[in-house]
């Protein structure tokens, strides 16, 4: 099994560029995983391909159906 690289939430927050209250946020609903830092339990941190995977580009709509609705 491949070890995480862990990033802390402040570099997480910067590689999604939103601010690190966003950041909590989407941590306190779930929507990353967290791991305290061994040397510094106050320092929480988050898997950075779990980052890499929301940063990656979604297909835009289709203009078909944006077509279809005002017209």
């Amino acid at each position: 099994m491949v070890k995480p690289e862990l990033i802390p939430l402040n570099e997480a927050a910067k590689r999604l560029e939103i601010s690190k209250m966003t950041m909590a946020r989407l941590v306190k609903q779930g929507k990353f995983a967290i791991y305290e830092n061994p040397l510094d339990r106050r320092q929480k941190l988050v898997d950075a391909t779990e980052i890499e995977a929301a940063v990656q580009p979604r297909p835009a709509p289709s203009t078909e159906v944006l077509s279809k609705e005002t017209g």
